[in-house]
């Protein structure tokens, strides 16, 4: 697997960084590359992009950031299928030639990195995810996701509705200045994911004992119950834990440098 082209970013993660299209099947996906030192993927939340990651620029002096637009979102123009993420983590480390790597995950980022980390890849050296879901029974209920209302007004192409139904939800609520970087996230989004979604993705606690790479698991403190509860059940697994002191679900947004530090202290 090959990078396809590089161009400078226009409108990414990072400033100074350069855009790189990975061939993957079904079409590509856009990679924004910045920064010097030990390699770290890092893998956006449902509905968002790789500009999900602007907090974290500060860290491009420590390492060099990998930023995807995951398939279905963003740039890439790779078809959603979730079941294909976890191998596209692989591709875009051999596109680079990253022998060595770490992955960062957000919330399904985050479920994508702990499938990645499950299949015991070769140059994975650090595991971290942020408010990530997994399918387990928990003493904690999720969230509800309005996710078939959302698939409906794409449906139907009332692309503005679905975003704002989203933009009122407990897991995307933030600042000011968070709301606007998701509204300009949503822009790129046209729900394409729920009208033809590719294959399940289902990580159990089962796959999360198989890992092996060192593996931290984060969750905004204030983050829904049932991320928190997630993060105890992934400690009992094995996982060091935290919790980002002033963060929601999207802690890298709204907890940027608390959720650097972590970072940090997780990759170090």
């Amino acid at each position: 697997m090959t990078a396809t082209s590089s161009s400078r970013v226009v409108d990414g993660a990072f400033a100074g960084g350069r855009d790189v299209r990975v061939a993957v099947p079904g079409g590509d996906l856009v990679v924004e590359v910045a920064g010097t030192g030990p390699a770290v993927i890092l893998l956006h939340g449902w509905t968002l992009d790789r500009r999900q990651w602007r907090g974290q620029a500060p860290l491009t002096d420590r390492f060099t950031l990998v930023a995807v637009d995951r398939r279905g979102f963003g740039q890439s123009t790779a078809p959603a299928d979730l079941g294909e993420e976890p191998d596209d983590v692989t591709r875009v480390a051999e596109a680079l030639g990253l022998a060595r790597y770490n992955v960062v995950g957000l919330s399904q980022g985050g479920k994508v990195a702990l499938a990645h980390a499950a299949q015991s890849p070769a140059g994975l050296d650090r595991l971290v995810v942020i408010g990530a879901p997994i399918d387990a029974e928990l003493p904690v209920p999720p969230e509800k996701v309005p996710a078939a209302a959302m698939a409906e007004l794409a449906r139907m192409r009332r692309l503005a509705e679905m975003r704002q139904l989203w933009l009122v939800h407990p897991l995307t609520a933030g600042r000011p200045e968070v709301r606007a970087a998701m509204a300009a996230m949503l822009a790129r989004y046209d729900g394409r994911d729920l009208l033809e979604p590719g294959k399940p993705l289902t990580v159990t606690l089962d796959d999360v004992r198989r890992i092996r790479v060192p593996a931290t698991a984060l969750a905004g403190a204030d983050d829904t119950p049932w991320r928190r509860a997630v993060v105890d059940a992934l400690g009992e697994c094995g996982l060091a834990t935290g919790l980002i002191r002033g963060g929601g679900h999207l802690a890298p947004l709204d907890a940027a440098a608390a959720t650097n530090a972590a970072l940090l202290t997780a990759l170090a």
